[in-house]
């Protein structure tokens, strides 16, 4: 097939059963590879949230976009600024890795680095006080942005519904912005009830699940607030995880080692999940739901990591 720009490279990402990583799991574990959008699982929620603006007529060639990332959400917007036309703006946690910041950079974006200690809540609310003060600034507002989810809802589970022909007894998605989590966990539950959504977050920094903000190393989710995305859907919401560093670090090897696939953090710490929620009795003969996110080409400057 052949496409005019970026935006027709994005979706229609393959499926996997991780049959190696965990041998003789009682039910069958599959992952959705959004790894292989152009970039990352974020070109999704990026594409419509811009299509949304450009139908409320607030884009145009003059507009700065200004957004608060720890990385792929940024990636995106500075692809799609490059082949769509408009200026970008990153503000991004000073502890993201130096090759998410030389992609954005490559791509012609702007980066403000934050403070590590404020992760992504400072990121945001620096973003939101720059876009307000100045002209033709416009804040993307992920956290908080409905179009976040209708990507979601629109394509990525009705894809991951097609491929696995109805036949979904639990999802394991990470708790970041919650646009994920929104749009999945809705499309699922319209489409049955007893399936079970189950959210992932460090447990350095369990926000998600009622603790305090803490220094985490699962770049990608975990903000240090509940997002107003997560508030909108939380009554879909069966189940929080708490993942460690290490244990998301060692499965990220270990899926490049045993599956073949180099993939970032946040996706070892959703196989990790989703093979323990395998391992359930309750689960024997099931299929559980997993998402590998990204690449690990963007994590290989992060100490104990490869």
């Amino acid at each position: 097939m052949i496409h005019k720009d970026f935006t027709g490279l994005i979706g229609r990402t393959p499926m996997l059963e991780l049959t190696r990583l965990e041998p003789d799991l009682p039910a069958r574990v599959l992952a959705k590879l959004e790894m292989f959008n152009p970039m990352s699982i974020k070109d999704r929620p990026v594409l419509y949230m811009i299509r949304d603006l450009q139908r409320q007529g607030q884009l145009t060639p003059e507009t700065e976009l200004v957004e608060a990332s720890s990385g792929n959400t940024a990636i995106a917007i500075a692809a799609l600024a490059a082949t769509m036309g408009f200026k970008a703006k990153i503000f991004m946690s000073e502890l993201c890795s130096e090759e998410r910041r030389k992609i954005i950079r490559a791509y012609g974006a702007e980066i403000v680095l934050t403070p590590g200690v404020e992760h992504t809540r400072g990121a945001r609310q620096r973003g939101m006080a720059y876009a307000e003060k100045t002209p033709n600034a416009v804040y993307l507002n992920q956290h908080d942005n409905e179009a976040n989810a209708a990507a979601h809802y629109q394509t990525t589970g009705p894809e991951i519904w097609e491929d696995c022909g109805g036949g979904i007894d639990a999802v394991v998605i990470g708790l970041g912005t919650c646009g994920t989590f929104s749009g999945l966990s809705r499309f699922f539950k319209e489409k049955d009830p007893n399936i079970r959504i189950v959210g992932f977050e460090p447990a350095s920094s369990p926000v998600y699940s009622g603790g305090r903000q803490g220094r985490h190393k699962l770049i990608g989710i975990a903000p240090g607030f509940v997002t107003p995305n997560f508030q909108r859907s939380a009554e879909r919401c069966d189940e929080i995880m708490l993942v460690r560093d290490e244990d998301a670090y060692e499965w990220t090897r270990r899926i490049a080692r045993t599956e073949g696939l180099f993939v970032g953090i946040t996706s070892g710490a959703a196989a990790k999940v989703a093979c323990d929620l395998a391992k359930c009795p309750e689960m024997s003969g099931k299929t559980v739901i997993c998402i590998f996110y990204d690449t690990g080409e963007r994590y290989l400057s992060t100490e104990g990591l490869f």
